[in-house]
């Protein structure tokens, strides 16, 4: 009968035991994932602030100046291919998407002798990874 009531209190103990030590159920779908280049998932438990890039945010200018030429017109012309040429520029070595703003200002422009000029001040702002 003694042998019985340890027997029994010891498997009451051992089976409280299993049913509070199962694990988690967490729940990551990776279907999604290329696995055609290299893929590392992380998961971490709590804010993960250790591993954000921080950016800092440069501004910046440039002259953007159009070919001279007899008619106004066709100065304002010049102005404008070479302001969607220096956007372009810009963007072409925008490869990691860190142009905020672009922006060629206002054109004004001057004659000089008998030919135009318009010009403007382009201005753009870039976000830059800091350095830890």
């Amino acid at each position: 009968m003694y042998q019985s009531k340890i027997l029994l209190i010891s498997l009451f103990a051992i089976l409280s035991l299993a049913s509070t030590t199962q694990a988690q159920d967490v729940g990551v779908k990776v279907n999604g994932i290329s696995t055609e280049e290299d893929t590392t998932i992380s998961i971490k438990k709590g804010a993960g602030t250790a591993n954000k890039k921080k950016y800092i945010i440069s501004e910046g200018g440039e002259d953007v100046v159009g070919d001279k030429d007899v008619l106004k017109k066709n100065a304002e012309k010049n102005w404008k291919q070479a302001c969607d040429d220096w956007k372009k520029e810009v963007k072409e070595m925008n490869k990691d998407n860190k142009v905020i703003a672009l922006s060629c200002g206002s054109m004004s422009c001057s004659k000089e002798g008998v030919e135009s000029t318009c010009k403007s001040n382009g201005t753009y702002k870039i976000r830059i990874l800091e350095e830890e």
